[in-house]
């Protein structure tokens, strides 16, 4: 497919799940900053929520900009859904977004620029002003030594494609090349498709930079404070699909894990934070029992 096949410029896919307490703002967001005027397309995918009819509704009748409004089969997971909808976009980039980000300037154009003057780039992350992290490393390379000094490499946004990847809260991809890497993965539900698609990126002889200018806001406060069993049995079956993929040894993997939880386990207790210690306790004790159990 030529460039002039295209009919947009740009589209944002937003996969949504009961996500109607948020998805207004964020559509807000997207419209008022807006600087590429029609060559802009917003899809939105919804994963099979409970009021998904009335939802499509209320967003037909809330906005005049054209929506692309498409339902999934059911909750098939956040790669699923993001297939889905780069399945309907008209355009030669795209961006996945999650509902729970806002945009606060005006930033497609540039965004768009960086694509064009380097075609190498096959994925682009940003960062977020509200602080939360904007990249992380990969299974394979956190240690005991990254977690003491993640907050330098975050403070001064020292960003390896090798060894880490952006938050896929907001990431910015080249089309074709996204799909010559073979699209999201479905067998991850939730969690750890962002080094996936990655190392899939590099494969290619793309690269993945982080556009450490331009910032969104993401709405994470409050978020983690409370241990959810089955949210985490979810995030450690995609690290094990993970781990298997590329061959690493998945109980040598998880003892580092198991380490890290009980530092920061050590560091609550210092600091008596007994809601933090019960979290990493937590974390400690569900990632021994799937070790053991492999």
């Amino acid at each position: 497919m030529n460039i002039q096949t295209y009919k947009k410029k740009l589209s944002i896919i937003i996969v949504t799940y009961n996500s109607e307490d948020i998805i207004f703002e964020c559509l807000h967001s997207i419209i008022q900053n807006n600087d590429i005027g029609n060559e802009l397309e917003i899809i939105i995918v919804d994963n099979g929520s409970a009021n998904a009819d009335k939802l499509f509704e209320e967003i037909k009748t809330t906005f005049t900009f054209d929506i692309i409004l498409v339902k999934n089969s059911g909750n098939n997971g956040f790669g699923d859904g993001n297939n889905l909808g780069v399945h309907h976009c008209n355009s030669k980039y795209f961006i996945v977004m999650n509902p729970d980000v806002r945009i606060l300037n005006p930033v497609f154009s540039y965004l768009l620029s960086k694509f064009e003057k380097n075609e190498k780039i096959g994925l682009l992350g940003v960062t977020f002003s509200d602080k939360s992290c904007p990249f992380y490393f990969k299974p394979e390379y956190f240690n005991l030594f990254h977690l003491i000094f993640f907050k330098v490499y975050v403070s001064f946004l020292q960003f390896d494609m090798q060894q880490m990847f952006p938050s896929g809260s907001f990431l910015m991809f080249d089309k074709e090349t996204f799909i010559k890497a073979g699209c999201f993965d479905n067998k991850f539900f939730l969690f750890y498709e962002e080094p996936d698609i990655s190392n899939r990126i590099l494969t290619v002889g793309k690269m993945v930079l982080l556009a450490s200018e331009v910032e969104v806001l993401h709405l994470t406060q409050g978020r983690g404070q409370e241990f959810n069993e089955k949210l985490a049995n979810i995030e450690i079956d995609s690290l094990l699909h993970y781990l298997s993929k590329y061959g690493f040894d998945k109980r040598r993997v998880l003892s580092k894990y198991i380490l890290v939880y009980q530092l920061k386990m050590i560091v609550a207790s210092v600091l008596n934070n007994k809601t933090k210690k019960i979290l990493f306790r937590s974390w400690v004790d569900l990632i021994t029992a799937r070790k053991n159990n492999l």
